[in-house]
């Protein structure tokens, strides 16, 4: 829903936009109202931007009120209360959101990477609260952005921003990191019960026990995602997209994404520095489902390119459904004169689609992983296929 610009002057036109300074000093431009279509390009004019009638933003110091929700803040600007005014529930159960939790992690060998079972358990929030300000508020979005010690060495600097037209609450965060020996999370602790949370991985998603019941489940108590970890009711979930931290639990009905490790061997420096993660919470009044859940993580993972100049290209490639995803687009190894297209199920559900290509494309073969053609090359530009869950399908189109 919001997409960010480098700002260059002038007001877009049709568009509703706001201008802000990030956390490196950048004046930026977020926008609202925008629809790119997959594939294609859209053409941004100078001119009156649109304007909201009232701020959708009220803000008194310790409670927010958005389009979405009804927020309040403790005494360390961790979310305390998060009510989605859309469903009449309280996120909340446990730690506030966003809460720095820190253990002491030691492993047993290799610590640069392993994570021995019982660092589960000596999680403890860590922080002292430094500041907080407003930086930006307007027609599409609020941002407080705030200072936290997290150790005797280590600080963060953190945007957290509530949108205007999605209930996302997004955490643009940067880790000055100089502690050894130490693992760092934040933590959601939700009021969704779900005995299985989807955890992304290539090509769809692997469900983890959320219950401690055996040495099995225990054994999973920190797992892989991509994009995305997804907690759902059947008719309700929360999920939390990041953008490069891949480590992840699911305790309950917490979620506690990983966010640093301050481990010496074999690197005796280890991840010292500044680090940039970007990661958000989004709830849904919906089951998991692509539109609710895979479209934002991929949007916060590749965004818009943006370009000065004039260029108009229609799409390449369009599917009907939701759920079929264009996973990558490349050249073809072994055709001069042909692109490859790969698609997946992502929701895990047997789909029929119809893909459409680009009025160039003049034929189209379905082939295997290795480019090999598995089917006759067809004269058209149309294809209806069906996808087994989660299946991936590759196309050599030709032009």
């Amino acid at each position: 829903d919001a997409v960010f610009l480098d700002f260059n002057g002038g007001s877009f036109a049709d568009v509703y936009q706001q201008k802000y300074a990030d956390i490196d000093g950048k004046e930026k431009v977020i926008l609202s109202g925008l629809s790119v279509p997959g594939f294609s390009t859209v053409k941004l004019s100078y001119g009156e931007s649109l304007r909201m009638s009232c701020s959708p933003f009220n803000y008194d110091g310790k409670k927010l009120t958005t389009p979405f929700a009804e927020i309040e803040f403790d005494d360390n600007g961790f979310i305390s209360s998060f009510v989605d005014t859309k469903a009449g529930r309280q996120l909340v159960d446990g730690l506030p959101f966003n809460t720095f939790v820190m253990a002491e992690d030691v492993p047993s060998s290799w610590d640069n990477w392993d994570v021995d079972p019982d660092l589960e358990v000596k999680f403890r929030p860590c922080v002292e609260f430094l500041s907080r300000q407003v930086v930006s508020c307007g027609d599409v979005a609020f941002i407080l952005r705030s200072e936290y010690k997290i150790s005797e060495k280590s600080k963060i600097t953190q945007d957290m921003m509530f949108f205007a037209f999605s209930p996302e609450v997004r955490f643009d965060t940067y880790m000055d990191w100089q502690d050894d020996h130490r693992f760092l999370k934040t933590a959601f602790d939700t009021d969704v019960r779900e005995d299985f949370a989807r955890h992304e991985i290539q090509f769809g998603y692997c469900k983890r026990p959320t219950t401690r019941n055996n040495s099995i489940e225990q054994a999973k108590f920190e797992v892989v995602n991509h994009k995305y970890t997804d907690l759902s009711e059947p008719n309700y979930g929360v999920t939390l997209i990041n953008d490069c931290k891949y480590g992840i639990s699911v305790n309950g009905s917490q979620i506690a994404l990983s966010l640093h490790k301050g481990g010496t061997h074999p690197d005796v420096k280890g991840d010292k520095g500044l680090h940039h993660v970007v990661y958000s919470f989004m709830p849904h009044n919906c089951a998991f489902n692509a539109e609710s859940v895979i479209h934002p993580a991929y949007e916060l993972n590749a965004p818009h390119i943006v370009s000065d100049g004039v260029f108009e290209i229609k799409s390449l490639v369009n599917v009907d459904k939701a759920n079929i995803i264009v996973e990558s687009i490349k050249p073809c190894e072994d055709e001069d004169k042909a692109f490859i297209i790969r698609l997946y199920e992502a929701e895990g559900t047997r789909t029929n689609s119809v893909i459409t290509l680009n009025e160039g494309v003049n034929k189209y073969a379905l082939t295997n992983m290795l480019e090999e053609n598995i089917e006759s090359i067809i004269d058209n530009n149309v294809l209806n296929t069906q996808f087994r869950p989660f299946e991936i399908k590759t196309i050599k189109a030709y032009y």
